[in-house]
C-alpha cells in the first residue's frame, strides 16, 4: 500500500500543478475581458481583484511551471518503469 499512497500523492501534486496553470489562464482571460470592458467604457463590473479579500495570490513564472512539469514527467516515468519491472 505505500506505493499506492505515493502514487496518489504524486497524482495530487500533478493535478494541483494543472490547477495552477488553469487558474493562471482564467485570470489572464479575465484581465483581457476587463481591459476590453474598460476600453469600451463599460466599467460597471468590479474587477476580480477588487472582489477578493485577503492577501494576493502568489503566481509562478512560466519557467517555474515548466520545471515542475518536467519534474513530474520524470517522476511518473520512473513510477511506470518501476511498475513494469515489478510485473515481470
Amino acid at each position: 500500500m505505500p506505493n499506492n499512497r505515493r502514487l496518489l500523492e504524486l497524482a495530487l501534486k500533478g493535478l494541483e500543478g494543472e490547477r495552477v496553470k488553469l487558474e493562471d489562464e482564467i485570470a489572464e482571460i479575465r484581465r483581457q475581458l476587463n481591459n476590453e470592458a474598460t476600453a469600451s467604457g463599460n466599467t460597471t463590473e468590479a474587477s476580480p481583484a477588487s472582489q477578493r479579500s485577503g492577501p494576493a495570490k502568489r503566481t509562478m513564472s512560466a519557467d517555474a511551471r515548466k520545471r515542475i512539469s518536467e519534474g513530474m514527467k520524470r517522476r511518473y516515468a520512473a513510477l511506470r518503469k518501476a511498475a513494469q519491472v515489478g510485473k515481470k
